[in-house]
């Protein structure tokens, strides 16, 4: 009960931060994320991140992401391969470089700076997928790079942590690489097949099934099982969750209904416990201590995105404002930079010194990331 009150409170303020940024014209989610930060440790020390907690903010991140499956056109995101494939090189390449030399310019030793400049490689386009969806921008084509880039960024991102991980510690090896790029090649066959073939039997099965919302339980049974499938072979879950998205929204069986369900499941409870859950963990013990390179740390995360992704997408005949709008949108940390992170800090490669440094700087960005990506799309409306 002591986490359904938690949970109760939790809802209850999410309605009035949302409330009041959007009376203000500010991107709801932004709210929410200060809400985080507020209830948790930094703050008020309200809500911590229990079990409970980071369960429900994992279903919410995976539901976030299936819908932004669904709501995708598999039709743009093949025409749109190439932009993507150099938005997302261009957007790793800039933030590496750009924080491997903030932190050797604060005697950061080496093998901890290759790591945190590995950390702010990562993209979440999680936050930036709630803002698209807000605006109606998802579905354009600067929505659809965006998308198509993260599913490349996130590859790159664990395949740079894969293998730099191993060679810090000591334990790298062709035949880890192998193994894992051959997990990889046996999902995509299996997301091919699925999406041929199998995916639209199930879904035409539940149209028989005589049970309530039949079809939605389907859609939510194919996310989970793709969500699960990505994990196992060391992708991430929301990967899975975003495949299966655009494979069910292709189906000739898809109806329009299963997003509406989606979308009251996620928004009625687990998406705004994903948002708050991403402030919980900011403490502000070394905010003084270490300002300035927080400072500098958020910049260069703004700066590498920003510029590397722009600069991509410029590349790839897009113009000044449409890249604007594409780099802003992968500007975004949120939990993927926090999960390479933690997974740093266990193995030693990032130390205590630092680590509250890095979150506090990953967190700020995530919270600014809104406020690029409104202001560009404001700047460049979808012409009617």
């Amino acid at each position: 009960m002591e986490f359904i009150t938690l949970l109760a409170l939790m809802l209850f303020l999410t309605l009035v931060v949302s409330h009041l940024f959007n009376k203000m014209n500010l991107p709801a989610v932004v709210g929410q994320l200060i809400l985080g930060v507020i209830l948790g440790k930094g703050v008020l020390n309200i809500v911590k991140p229990t079990h409970e907690v980071e369960l429900f903010a994992e279903i919410g991140v995976i539901l976030l992401m299936f819908l932004a499956g669904l709501e995708s056109d598999i039709g743009l995101l093949k025409k749109h391969f190439k932009p993507s494939l150099n938005v997302a090189i261009f957007g790793v390449v800039l933030p590496v470089a750009l924080t491997l030399l903030t932190a050797l310019l604060f005697n950061i030793n080496l093998k901890e700076s290759i790591f945190i400049s590995v950390v702010f490689a990562a993209t979440s386009v999680s936050i930036s997928v709630e803002v698209l969806k807000s605006l109606n921008y998802l579905s354009s084509d600067s929505g659809t790079v965006i998308l198509g880039a993260a599913v490349v960024d996130d590859i790159l991102a664990i395949s740079i942590l894969s293998v730099m991980s191993g060679t810090l510690n000591g334990d790298f090896s062709a035949t880890k690489l192998g193994l894992m790029l051959g997990l990889w090649v046996v999902f995509g066959i299996i997301t091919y097949v699925a999406y041929r073939w199998i995916i639209p039997q199930l879904m035409k099965l539940s149209e028989f099934i005589e049970a309530t919302h039949a079809t939605t339980i389907m859609a939510l049974l194919i996310c989970f099982l793709f969500a699960f499938f990505a994990d196992e072979v060391e992708l991430d879950a929301v990967l899975g969750a975003f495949v299966a998205g655009i494979a069910i929204s292709n189906s000739p069986y898809f109806e329009k209904k299963i997003n509406t369900d989606i979308e009251t499941i996620g928004y009625g409870i687990f998406i705004p416990i994903f948002f708050i859950s991403i402030g919980i963990n900011l403490e502000f013990n070394t905010f003084f201590q270490d300002f300035w390179l927080i400072v500098l740390f958020t910049i260069t995360g703004i700066i590498g995105k920003l510029i590397g992704s722009g600069f991509g997408a410029r590349l790839s005949g897009f113009n000044m404002k449409d890249s604007y709008v594409i780099g802003s949108g992968m500007i975004s940390r949120g939990e993927m930079a926090l999960i390479i992170a933690q997974i740093g800090y266990n193995v030693k490669l990032l130390s205590e010194e630092y680590y509250s440094s890095v979150i506090i700087s990953i967190i700020l960005i995530t919270i600014l990331a809104p406020f690029f990506l409104k202001h560009s799309i404001s700047k460049n409306p979808l012409q009617s």
